[in-house]
């Protein structure tokens, strides 16, 4: 029975990596390199466009920023997995692609191999990360999921959530943080997705039952 091929589509705005990337997909029978982009609209172009099974992501590019792209593929790609090939390990980059949905989280540092056998993993819809990743992961884990979903949001969503906690409303938080009104309903409705809840109502319950804000 023949195996359809891991159709990729490469996102990464260097591109001597894309080069070197390219010429190690090149050699392994099972994997096709459908697409290159340099920056998040032509990522989430490509990707709506050739439906690939994974999109390796690199982490800052120009455009849209990588968790608008991961939410962007997610809505219209939803077979594709997304594996984040990056020289950021901090805790709060890993977080957010975590919160954000990605299946792996790969550093630019790991030999060809490795980022071989990633794609080959995830393409199966598992998890893959590098080994320092892999080690914070678990013991995250194994902490309170309350605790893990409140590290999941990024700093702005967490001083958002602390001023929803206080009972403010958007317009006010609006213009404390000098933002749109809608953008910070975007953000409230991506705190609500993170934490698991349905209302403004419930994130307030939530925050001040977890210590966000008494």
């Amino acid at each position: 029975m023949t195996t359809s091929p891991i159709r990729i589509v490469l996102a990464d705005d260097h591109p001597l990596l894309r080069k070197g990337l390219c010429k190690t997909l090149a050699v392994e029978s099972d994997i096709v390199l459908v697409g290159e982009a340099s920056d998040g609209t032509q990522a989430q172009h490509l990707c709506r466009e050739l439906q690939p099974t994974v999109l390796l992501l690199d982490l800052h590019m120009p455009g849209p920023t990588a968790t608008e792209t991961v939410v962007y593929v997610q809505r219209h790609c939803p077979a594709t997995q997304i594996l984040i090939l990056t020289m950021m390990d901090d805790d709060t980059s890993v977080q957010e692609m975590l919160a954000a949905g990605v299946v792996g989280y790969l550093l630019k540092d790991e030999t060809t191999d490795m980022v071989v056998q990633a794609i080959r993993t995830v393409a199966q819809g598992k998890s893959w990360f590098s080994p320092a990743i892999a080690k914070r992961v678990v013991r995250w884990k194994k902490g309170t999921s309350t605790h893990w979903k409140f590290l999941a949001l990024t700093a702005r969503e967490q001083e958002i959530l602390g001023l929803i906690a206080q009972g403010w409303g958007n317009l006010h938080i609006a213009t404390h943080l000098n933002l749109s009104e809608q953008t910070v309903r975007n953000y409230a409705s991506r705190i609500y997705a993170r934490l698991g809840v349905n209302s403004r109502a419930e994130a307030i319950m939530w925050a001040r039952e977890h210590g966000i804000c008494q």
